[in-house]
């Protein structure tokens, strides 16, 4: 069991917590990432990413989880996971700002105890929690909240066991489960991709594969109904139909 982390300073809590099971590298993106398996030759790769509250509202404001999110796609990431660390949140009564509990001096009593205090920068409670929904509803991004460093820990170890077994071995939801087309992909899709979702019978669902074959706008527009029919899921019926669109005939 091998999970690389992030040498970082500001990791070394997360990698004393893992123990033996971390291995710090040099990585570009994410604080831990490990290979699972798959139904396929090839692994699976996960990015795990820990933010605690308030960097993760900053983050929220600048758009840099986005940023780092896209950067591990683009290096092969094929699942991504968010922890957010910290205490237990709140909404302000009073102005719905985001608060979290923490040990402090409480004003009217002068005693170290339990206190709210309000994350910096402010944030909205209702704007934190709809990124998050947004980020596993949109995004596919897994996301898991942790009360300390070593509640983290226990975190990436379980989500290493759980991607040691393929997909399709796992039982719990066998009666229901399909695996679903990511709705939303963090890589900015290319102008063949764009072009392809626009012809009728591809979509999305299919214009990556179809950017994977064509590589260009010219080979796609050139392409024969046989180059079409060799694409996963199109048959003769969807192949012609787009060939004829792109050659004005429709």
């Amino acid at each position: 069991m091998t999970i690389y982390c992030s040498g970082l300073p500001n990791d070394q809590d997360m990698i004393k917590a893992l123990g033996s099971l971390a291995v710090p590298i040099p990585i570009a993106f994410g604080d831990a990432v490990f290979w699972g398996a798959s139904d396929t030759d090839e692994p699976i790769r996960v990015c795990i990413e820990r933010k605690k509250i308030g960097d993760l509202a900053q983050c929220i404001i600048t758009g840099r989880y986005l940023h780092q999110a896209q950067s591990a796609k683009g290096a092969g990431m094929d699942v991504l996971c968010l922890i957010v660390e910290g205490p237990q949140i709140r909404s302000n009564p009073d102005d719905g700002l985001l608060d979290m509990l923490i040990w402090g001096i409480n004003p009217r009593t002068l005693k170290h105890s339990q206190i709210w205090e309000q994350v910096k920068p402010a944030i909205t409670y209702s704007r934190f929690d709809q990124y998050l929904t947004e980020l596993e509803y949109l995004a596919g991004v897994i996301v898991k909240r942790s009360a300390d460093v070593k509640e983290t820990a226990s975190i990436i170890k379980a989500t290493w066991d759980n991607f040691q077994v393929p997909p399709s071995k796992h039982g719990s939801l066998k009666q229901i489960f399909s695996p679903p087309p990511p709705l939303v992909p963090l890589i900015k899709p290319s102008l063949v991709q764009r072009v392809a979702c626009e012809l009728d019978g591809i979509g999305w669902s299919r214009s990556l594969a179809v950017a994977a074959k064509f590589g260009t706008v010219k080979a796609l527009v050139d392409a024969d109904v046989k180059d079409w029919m060799e694409i996963d899921g199109i048959g003769k019926k969807i192949a012609e139909k787009v060939v004829a669109v792109l050659r004005g005939e429709r």
